[in-house]
């Protein structure tokens, strides 16, 4: 805390003995003078406390001593690079310091020193390269030498390559650098003004790195510690365990893995499958392959091959089967990935995974979880449907790159599919039907009748077999069935079995249903075999009186079209629906197996069934031919609720239950109420908070989300218009699901926290629609009933609202990268990042249905010098040995969506185009001389224009790759920002020199005189669609608008944002301006009036570096480094819910009235505001008057008064009821105020300072009571008042808490720092024997790491509440109030017990 209040109390404080310095210059001493001390001052004049070798330390210092607890604590480090720098011990032992810091922070999960490098008079490449033998003196003699670099001494410390390693380590972190033709000389006119420039940059660089620090510790603490503890692995618990997770089949089918024919290789498709597996190749997937054609004996043969003793042999990791389906999803995919992995021992990592609900991060911990073991995966019956993409077996690729190296054993990928849309990879093996009477055929058939060679061959019924082989046409499926329903007549004919043949054939042919080719597939059809298998059953030889009442065999196989393909339905639910006891359902289940309709299996004592898809058609077909389906879906979901209905199953903690009916029915209610038709009973269950609560414990968001959807949609097209829709009450339904859907999504991290977990998070999200919206109140009102005891229940703005204008996001791969974000009139959004490093160039697209796509773009490239005209980029390669090299990086891309190219501007000044679809370099643009800052593209994509460090503006044509006429100059200092308008025929550009100008790309002019009026460096331009308006962002946290025919602003600049403005877009008709900005806010402007359109759009965690707006001005896209990009709805109306009215900053400090009514809480905003509990609403206007931030503020018993303190160096006391000041300020201490405490009775106030005393006031006078009670020797942190005003205790930063007597102005006691909650409780409170009960309450709920939580009598803890970033979490139990710090809200919250 101490730290934070020295940033803010600017340079006039006092010079403190440094203990913890805000800034550490690290310097070689000829760059002192130029460089160091001018900046050094710069920042000290920006309030950041820098240490400066001997300027920072005070007479009696020891300065090695000083210097190195300096180093070891300052938060940032600037290393001003020379060639002195690196030759000296000194300067490379502070780099080595921090450089340490920094990694043992990293791996410890802490947050490291920010270091930034400024490359003075070494550049970047330099750095990478060091070469001691090039520099020298000014006598000429090697620099390295004469430093003595090169001793036994100086070696021992730190070897030549341990030198440039590390100064290889400070190159690769973004620094600032000084202008290559600068010196360091005196007289050197252009390097004054270069110098000049370099401090201003780094100064404000440093200062907004400086406040960035503090704002963000906390947030980024918990970050790094979690992802540090919760490693990829998935938790302590996860030990890999290789399995075998694939079904057997059934005994009647025929499965000969090693077949060889004459010449020793494999003759049948499955004997090739398995050997492709085996194969020792590049191809990392096998695919089973029979587009068209089902029943052809795939799956089969996956599931023999994952069981066979040689492919576990080589396959030591483990075979894992997945099977997907026509029915699939990717829902459905990751379910099946969590359940491989729990499969093989990390039952924490899915449990991880079921919280994600991005395909690309489950994959990636699916990929960490196998990536040291050789495992083959199995993904059986893969679609293109739904919402799974052609490419998905590329994505699912990464789980074969996993163990082994050249000629090793590695991981594979094996799939079956059927389905021509799917883009197929590795070698492929196609399965057909077999030759009509063949080996194969005759074997499958034979081996599943359970005959012998010798029976099928007798004269008597060898006719019979040959005409059954040759109605089964070679199809595996067929001759399965078939085979089984001759088995079962064999085993009940009471004459010659080799009869049975005969009489199945005849059968058969009663039956006269089979067809060649099929309406549909164009396989060959299996109605005759599956109808002869249920005359079979019906016929006297299958009943043997068992049948029941009406129910017959055909209609019970007609009732399995409610099951899904791929599906696996529990008996019990299947009994309930052919309405037999368990005894009889499983007698018809077995039955049916025996003749090849079903296939029973049991898991863990539980029976189920499964169904072919063919076989799952064939019942369709029928149901529709009779009853219809949708009968049996009604009939099923009756079934489904039989009991204490649907919502019973809410009532069980934890992700699943135990019971297999259960947890069926909870995964395909949805389906089951939609395909039934029942429309209105799938809707109230959607708006039963319970329900959803259920959804997001059981890790089902990603179904549940399709399904709201997809009702929705139902409801918009049968509800008619908008008007018909808020007639009948539709309206309200169909927003409060929505609402409940993004809660849902918002609350899914918080899914292991239980059922008042949970409640809280989608109390807190929803209830600012309660007023609004039937539905919400209703919901709301069902978690306060259902909530479990106790409960914390959100008053004020606790967590992030469901709705309001953040419509989709997009989570891009680096935290850190230049990011360029664009968006069409249909939605969709695109751009590309630049890792940080500069070595990818990531592309994005994402559809107007929410598909997104990323490609990446790799390729490291020479630094090339500039010649105009050599136009072919060389791409650096493994062939280039033994030559030293230097490697260019990215800085900067565009993305042109209509023509599939993205150019990047690289470090040298080149540039490159690369196609996005081959992934590959077109070609080279040359002729910057210097680092390319900034490009643009027409909206053709037919010229390039770029900015540069060498103060130029070029065009280029894309399709020659030649420069359009010469470079457009006239900025004089870098160009930072350039855009064009659509035809490509002018360009703007904004520069370091403040200025904004317009240029005619054919004349190579000029157009008009510069645009001035920004007071500092221009980050950002754009121009509208008819290039008659321009608009610029700048350092000075203005957007100003311009007239291109006048070159007049037009008017007002547009203020708003608190920090830099780093991007700006426009609506195509220039009404309507959008900006990002490093205060992680965008903003929209109307421009005719100068007005801001709504609120801020607030909710990125870090700067926001790109915006773009769709052409009408509707929707804006923003990129931040928060790795996002979020899209917004610009027009969602006015204002959602009741008002985000409050503080506009960063919250300091919350306090409660005794009596537990009212908060307060004091602001970087310079306000206090008052807060009632009941409400969360603000209590009268702000109270204003602070000069600089409130610090600290605290509340009378009663909540009528409250004192502030600020660092305006002054307390001020308030009334709540009149908003007015109550007397003058209280002026006394002469640094910032950082604590303040009152009386009971709101008589007298103590306060606390930087300035290390402590001041006890009379409010009513306004005068001080007695002396300053000093005696702490460091920083005020805490003060504390008892009730009648007679004893304060103040906490310091020298580590001590002493407690006064105000009267007499003495210590009465002193203790340490660690005993404050002890000593205050000890001398400020007064015995109360009726405050006993509570001290049960207080050590069963309390705040820990965020979140509110109640340890159980067991000693285990549950989360009640948990928040995002909160500090300074206050619980008062005798009123059942919990209040907070959350940025720049007060979270109000109340304890229902």
């Amino acid at each position: 805390m101490q730290e934070s209040f020295q940033q803010e109390a600017g340079s006039s404080r006092k010079r403190r003995k440094i203990q913890s310095p805000d800034v550490f210059i690290s310097h070689a001493g000829p760059d002192k003078l130029l460089i160091a001390r001018p900046l050094s001052e710069k920042l000290q004049a920006h309030g950041l406390n820098c240490f400066l070798d001997k300027t920072s330390m005070e007479p009696g210092d020891c300065g090695e001593d000083e210097m190195t607890q300096a180093m070891e604590s300052a938060k940032v480090g600037v290393f001003i690079l020379s060639p002195e720098f690196a030759a000296r011990k000194w300067t490379m032992r502070e780099l080595r310091c921090f450089l340490h810091r920094r990694k043992e922070a990293i791996s410890s999960g802490m947050r490291p020193p920010t270091l930034i490098p400024v490359f003075y008079r070494l550049s970047i490449r330099e750095c990478r390269e060091l070469d001691p033998n090039r520099y020298r003196d000014d006598e000429g003699k090697n620099l390295f030498q004469v430093e003595k670099f090169f001793s036994v001494e100086r070696q021992l410390e730190a070897s030549t390559a341990t030198v440039k390693r590390e100064l290889q380590e400070l190159a690769g972190i973004t620094g600032i650098e000084n202008d290559e033709r600068a010196t360091n000389l005196l007289e050197d006119e252009f390097g004054h003004d270069a110098r000049e420039h370099l401090v201003k940059r780094v100064s404000r660089w440093v200062k907004k790195k400086s406040d960035e620090q503090e704002a963000d510790r906390l947030h980024d603490g918990v970050q790094q510690v979690g992802a540090t503890v919760e490693s990829i692995r998935g938790g302590r618990g996860d030990v890999f365990r290789p399995s075998i997770r694939a079904e057997h089949n059934v005994v009647s089918i025929c499965m000969t893995l090693d077949s060889r024919g004459n010449d020793g290789l494999p003759n049948t498709c499955e004997s090739r499958l398995k050997a492709a597996v085996l194969r020792r190749d590049r191809n990392e997937q096998v695919g089973a392959t029979a587009v068209g054609q089902g029943g052809v004996g795939k799956t089969c043969a996956l599931r023999a091959i994952a069981h066979d003793v040689e492919i576990k042999a080589e396959f030591s990791g483990g075979v894992y089967f997945m099977s997907l389906g026509k029915d699939g999803n990717v829902g459905g995919l990751i379910e099946e990935l969590c359940l491989i992995v729990e499969a093989s021992g990390g039952n924490q990592t899915a449990a991880k995974m079921r919280e994600e609900s991005d395909f690309r991060r489950v994959l990636a911990k699916v990929q960490a979880w196998f990536c040291s073991h050789v495992c083959l995966f199995i993904i059986d019956d893969v679609w293109v449907v739904n919402d799974i993409e052609a490419n998905i077996l590329q994505k699912l690729s990464v789980l074969a790159d996993t163990a082994g190296g050249s000629g090793e054993r590695r991981s594979r990928l094996m799939y079956s599919t059927r389905d021509r849309g799917l883009r197929q990879l590795g070698e492929r093996i196609a399965f057909e039907p077999r030759e009509t009477e063949g080996k194969e055929a005759v074997d499958m058939l034979v081996h599943a009748s359970g005959a012998n060679r010798g029976e099928v061959e007798d004269a008597r019924c060898k006719e019979a077999v040959s005409e059954i082989l040759g109605m089964c046409g070679g199809l595996p499926l067929a001759l399965n069935v078939a085979g089984t329903s001759v088995r079962y007549m064999r085993e009940r004919w009471e004459e010659e079995v080799s009869e049975a043949w005969g009489d199945y054939l005849s059968k058969m042919k009663r039956r006269n249903t089979i067809r060649r080719e099929s309406p549909k597939d164009g396989y060959s059809s299996l109605d005759g075999a599956l109808r002869t298998s249920l005359d079979i059953l019906e016929s006297d030889v299958g009943r043997s009186g068992e049948a029941v009442g009406d129910i017959s065999f055909r209609k019970i196989h007609r009732s399995l079209c409610v099951m899904k393909k791929q599906d696996r339905i529990p008996l019990s639910l299947v009994g309930d629906l052919w309405e037999l006891d368990e005894v009889k359902t499983e007698w018809y289940a077995k039955e049916m197996e025996r003749v090849g309709l079903v296939e029973l299996q049991y898991k863990k004592g539980c029976g189920g069934l499964r169904v072919h898809d063919l076989t799952h058609d064939f019942a369709v077909q029928e149901a529709q031919k009779e009853e219809s389906v949708t009968f049996w879906y009604k009939k099923l979901a009756g079934v489904c609720r039989q009991g204490r209905g649907l919502l019973a199953i809410t009532e069980s903690e934890g992700r699943e239950s135990k019971d297999a009916r259960e947890k069926y029915v909870f995964e395909n209610i949805y389906r089951v109420l939609r395909q039934g038709g029942c429309v209105e009973e799938l809707k109230n269950l959607f708006l039963k908070a319970r329900w959803v609560k259920t959804v997001i414990q059981r890790g089902s968001v990603w179904q549940y989300e399709e399904a709201v959807k997809d009702l929705n949609i139902l409801l918009r097209n049968t509800g008619g218009s908008e008007s018909l829709l808020r007639d009948t009450g539709e309206e309200d339904s169909v927003y409060a699901m929505e609402l409940m859907m993004r809660a849902a999504r918002l609350s899914v991290p918080f899914r292991g926290e239980g059922s008042a977990g949970i409640y809280f998070q989608l109390y807190g999200r929803i209830k600012h629609r309660a007023q609004d919206s039937g539905c919400v109140q209703r919901m709301l009102k069902e978690i306060e009933r259902h909530a479990p005891r106790p409960w914390v229940r959100p008053v004020g703005e606790c967590v992030e609202r469901a709705d309001g204008r953040l419509v989709e996001q997009i989570v891009l791969p680096y935290a850190k990268g230049v990011i360029q974000v664009g968006m069409d009139s249909s939605g969709e959004v695109y751009g590309c990042q630049v890792e940080f490093s500069g070595a990818e160039v990531t592309v994005f697209r994402q559809s107007a249905e929410k598909e997104t796509k990323m490609v990446r773009l790799q390729g490291e490239f020479e630094t090339e010098s500039q010649s105009p005209g050599d136009v072919e980029a060389r791409s650096v390669t493994s062939e280039v040995i033994g030559k030293k090299r230097s490697v260019t990086r990215a800085s900067c891309a565009t993305f042109c969506e209509r023509k599939g190219y993205v150019v990047v501007g690289y470090e040298d000044g080149t540039l490159r185009l690369w196609s996005t679809s081959e992934k590959k370099v077109l070609r080279s643009f040359h002729g910057h001389r210097s680092e390319v800052r900034c490009v643009a593209m027409s909206g053709d994509g037919k010229r390039v224009a770029s900015g540069s460090k060498d103060k130029s503006v070029r065009v280029w044509d894309v399709e020659t790759g030649a420069q359009v006429g010469e470079a457009l100059v006239g900025h004089t200092d870098w160009v930072y920002s350039v855009a064009m308008s659509e035809d490509g025929r002018r360009v703007v550009s904004g520069s370091c020199d403040e200025s904004v100008r317009l240029w005619d790309v054919e004349t190579g002019a000029q157009v008009g005189e510069a645009l001035v009026g920004h007071t500092d460096f221009v980050l950002c331009v754009a121009m509208s669609e008819d290039g008659r308006r321009v608009v610029s962002g700048s350092c000075d946290n203005s957007v100003r608008v311009w007239d291109v025919e006048t070159g007049a602003q037009v008017g007002e600049a547009l203020v708003g944002h608190t920090d830099w403005v780093r991007s700006v877009a426009m609506s195509g008709d220039g009404r309507r301006v959008a900006s990002g900005s490093f205060d992680k806010s965008v903003r929209v402007w109307d421009v005719e009036t100068g007005a801001q359109v709504g609120e801020a759009l607030v909710g990125h965690m870090s700067p926001v570096q790109r915006v773009a707006m769709s052409g009408d001005g509707r929707r804006v896209a923003s990129g931040s480094f928060d790795k996002s990009v979020r899209v917004w709805d610009v027009e969602t109306g006015a204002q959602v819910g009741e008002a985000l009215v409050g503080h506009t900053r960063e919250v300091n400090s919350v306090a409660m009235s005794g009596d537990g009514r009212r908060v307060v809480s004091g602001s970087e905003d310079m306000s206090v505001r008052v807060w009632d509990v009941e409400t969360g609403a603000q209590v009268g206007e702000a109270l204003v008057g602070h000069t600089g931030y409130v610090y600290s503020v605290a509340m009378s018993g009663d909540g009528r008064r409250v004192v502030s303190g600020s660092c305006d160096t002054s307390v001020r006391v308030w009334d709540v009821e009149t908003g007015e000041r109550v007397g003058d300020a209280l002026i006394g201490h002469t640094l910032a105020v950082v604590s303040v405490a009152m009386s009971g009775d709101g008589r007298r106030v103590v306060s606390g300072s930087l300035d290390t005393s402590v001041r006890v006031w009379d409010v009513e006078t306004g005068a001080q009571v007695g002396d300053a009670l000093v005696g702490h020797t460091d920083s005020l942190l805490c003060v504390a008042m008892s009730e009648d005003g007679r004893r304060v205790v103040s906490g310091s930063d020298d580590k001590s808490v002493r407690v006064w007597d105000v009267e007499r102005g003495i210590t009465l006691y002193t203790g340490r720092v660690e005993d404050l909650g002890e000593i205050e409780s000890r001398f400020l409170t007064t015995p109360d024997l009726g405050t006993a009960p509570h001290a049960g309450r207080r050590s069963q709920i309390f705040s820990k790491k965020g979140g509110i939580i109640q340890r159980r009598e067991d000693g285990s803890e549950a989360v009640l509440a948990q928040l995002d970033g909160p500090k300074d979490l206050q619980i008062d139990h005798d009123h059942g109030v919990v209040v907070g710090r959350l940025g720049h809200l007060v979270a109000i919250m109340k304890l229902v017990v």
